[in-house]
């Protein structure tokens, strides 16, 4: 009954996921996907090079195979209605939009015997996708991946408590994703992480070296990966979603068929910079002799 017209199932339904039990995978005719791109590149003066690409992909697939055994990579497919029902969602391992740039100069001197070499390189893009998907079991098929549906209002779900429903409510219309798709069914993996932008910085002096006929070079270089981040410690670094397993934002209460929030604190945005180590800054130092 309501707006949210999924399929429960019943207790005994031979369809639960149980801890025993066979599972077969067939292929399917259904999914698509496109990828465009636009690249620009100019040379405005000698030694001076400029490039600038945007690509956009866009993928629906029923299916991303997020496992490497048949009874996982059913179960963790988000769905409305059970993953015997998966409907063609957003694919699970693309990046929908991409910027990328550089920048690359050679600095020549001393009548070319010595040079330096200075690239810039860029990379923005939405690292990460998500799904809006309750944290417990709320159509009975033994599967804890079910889409939450998005309220039009403030009355057409019941909240446990009156802060429950505050809270999420703010946080709805904060969300970028939510606000947009009220009265729908959340759509899989997409809820994308704000972007990120980062810098690699390249730096390599070349030196000529005579030998008998030829001129071989010695370079000596440093990479200094993320940049940014160098510079500050909070740029560069990818945003990664605050809820608890990536999106479990809402408990469905069996017992008298209400709604609560993840968390008893109001949050104004989904996500937050991770701090792992993975995303600060590198220093790569490399000695290379070409010779001929």
């Amino acid at each position: 009954n309501g707006p949210d017209d999924r399929w429960i199932y019943p207790a005994d339904a031979s369809y639960r996921n149980e801890t025993k039990g066979a599972y077969v995978l067939t292929n399917t005719h259904q999914g698509w996907g496109y990828t465009g791109n636009i690249t620009i590149r100019s040379t405005p003066a000698k030694d001076l090079n400029l490039m600038l690409a945007y690509t956009h992909t866009e993928s629906r697939e029923i299916s991303g195979m997020p496992s490497s055994t048949a009874s996982s990579a059913w179960s963790k497919v988000p769905s409305v209605n059970g993953p015997n029902f998966s409907r063609l969602e957003r694919s699970q391992y693309v990046t929908p939009d991409k910027l990328t740039g550089s920048l690359m100069v050679r600095i020549p001197y001393l009548k070319n015997r010595l040079s330096t070499d200075i690239g810039l390189f860029y990379a923005g893009y939405s690292p990460y996708s998500y799904s809006y998907i309750y944290s417990n079991d709320i159509n009975n098929d033994g599967i804890t991946n079910d889409l939450i549906y998005i309220p039009k209002n403030k009355n057409e779900i019941a909240f446990k408590t009156a802060q429950d429903a505050n809270l999420f409510w703010h946080f709805l219309e904060n969300d970028r994703y939510l606000s947009r798709h009220k009265g729908q069914y959340a759509e899989a993996f997409a809820v994308n992480a704000p972007w990120m932008h980062r810098f690699d910085l390249k730096i390599v002096q070349n030196f000529s070296i005579k030998s008998g006929n030829n001129t071989n070079t010695l370079q000596v270089s440093v990479n200094i990966l993320n940049v940014g981040n160098l510079l500050n410690s909070t740029w560069g670094l990818s945003q990664q979603m605050l809820m608890p397993a990536n999106g479990k934002i809402l408990t469905y209460n069996k017992d008298d068929k209400t709604y609560s929030f993840f968390s008893q604190n109001k949050i104004d945005r989904a996500f937050a910079n991770d701090r792992d180590v993975s995303q600060t800054w590198k220093l790569q130092v490399g000695v290379r002799y070409i010779f001929h």
